[in-house]
C-alpha cells in the first residue's frame, strides 16, 4: 500500500482501498465474526470510515488504519450481540424506535410505549449519577464491568452493586 503524502488527493480511492485490501479484511472479519455476511457489512462499514478519516487526515499506513478500524468495528457488533443475546432481545432498538413511532401502531400502543418510554427516563434520571452512569456504559454501550470499573476508577464489585440498584430501581418504579 503506498503511503501518502500531502499532494494526494484523499478522494482518489485507489491510494487506500483496493480490492485486495477489500478481500484481506472481508476474510479477516469473516474469522472474527463467524458470519460471511456480517463481515461484508463491516468491511463494507471500514471502507467509509477509513474514506472519512482519510478526507480529513490522510495516514502514513491506510492498510493499518483500515485493520484497525475493522477491529473496532467487529468489537462493537461483539458487544451489541453480547447485550442482545444477554436481555434475549430478537430486533434492535432501532426497530423498537420504529415500531414505537411506526402509523402501523396503533395509537393506545405508540401512547403506551411513549408512556414506558417516558417512565423510564424518569426512573434513570431519579438514580444517583454513578448508578445512572455505570447502567448507560453496560447497557448502551455495551461495555463489560472491567471496562466500566476502568472508566469510572471504580472496583468491579461496585460497578455490579451500581448495575444492580439500577436495574432494581428501573424495574420497580415501571411496574407501578
Amino acid at each position: 500500500m503506498q503511503a501518502f503524502t500531502s499532494n494526494h488527493e484523499p478522494s482518489d480511492n485507489a491510494l487506500f482501498w483496493n480490492e485486495s485490501l477489500a478481500e484481506d479484511l472481508r476474510i479477516f472479519l469473516t474469522g472474527r465474526v463467524k458470519c460471511a455476511e456480517t463481515a461484508a457489512d463491516l468491511t463494507h462499514e471500514t471502507y467509509l470510515r477509513l474514506y472519512q478519516a482519510v478526507k480529513e487526515n490522510p495516514p502514513d499506513n491506510a492498510r493499518a488504519l483500515a485493520f484497525h478500524i475493522a477491529v473496532q468495528l467487529a468489537i462493537d457488533y461483539h458487544r451489541k450481540t453480547v447485550v442482545r443475546e444477554r436481555h434475549h432481545a430478537d430486533v434492535d432498538f432501532d426497530s423498537c424506535v420504529e415500531t414505537i413511532s411506526s402509523t402501523s401502531a396503533g395509537p393506545e400502543q405508540t401512547l403506551m410505549a411513549r408512556q414506558r418510554l417516558g417512565a423510564l427516563q424518569i426512573a434513570l434520571d431519579e438514580l444517583p449519577v454513578d448508578c445512572r452512569t455505570a447502567f448507560l456504559l453496560h447497557g448502551v454501550d455495551g461495555l463489560s464491568y472491567s471496562e466500566i470499573a476502568i472508566r469510572m476508577d471504580i472496583s468491579k464489585s461496585m460497578v455490579g452493586k451500581h448495575l444492580a440498584r439500577a436495574m432494581s430501581h428501573c424495574a420497580k418504579r415501571l411496574e407501578q
